[in-house]
């Protein structure tokens, strides 16, 4: 029922490279992610972290973890905001609590953010809120 789940974060050149990557790898549970070097918009680097997971265990995993954090539970109120109507969830986990190992959703620009597919015939918000509802049900 979930196609895919990427995470994007972004690492300033004035933070520990060190500490993003270990927030990162608390949310995700995994630190196979990729590193690119980019230019921010004056010029200073900056690092972002991606990790995609497309494997359907992996994602059950991953979901199942946010489900014993409580992170299922605080969504579910919100998914008709947190859902577009292309089926993609989005959240932002706040990166200074994952660095102190604390699973936490963030509204600022300091996060983790995530972007989930779900899967949904015919493609349609209401349909695709059903879908993620019965996937967490089940896992």
């Amino acid at each position: 029922m979930i196609q895919s789940v990427q995470f994007r974060c972004i690492a300033h050149a004035t933070e520990d490279l060190d500490k993003v990557r270990k927030a990162m790898e608390f949310v995700t549970g995994r630190s196979d992610f990729e590193v690119k070097k980019e230019k921010g918009y004056y010029g200073n680097e900056i690092i972002i972290l991606h990790l995609e997971i497309r494997k359907k265990k992996e994602i059950e995993n991953f979901w199942r973890r946010m489900k014993e954090y409580g992170i299922v539970d605080e969504i579910l109120p919100i998914l008709e905001d947190i859902v577009d109507s292309h089926g993609t969830l989005y959240l932002r986990f706040d990166k200074q609590e994952a660095y102190l190992g604390k699973l936490a959703l963030a509204t600022h620009g300091d996060v983790i953010a995530l972007r989930a597919k779900i899967k949904s015939y015919p493609m349609k918000k209401r349909i695709a809120m059903e879908n993620f509802k019965k996937f967490i049900q089940r896992i």
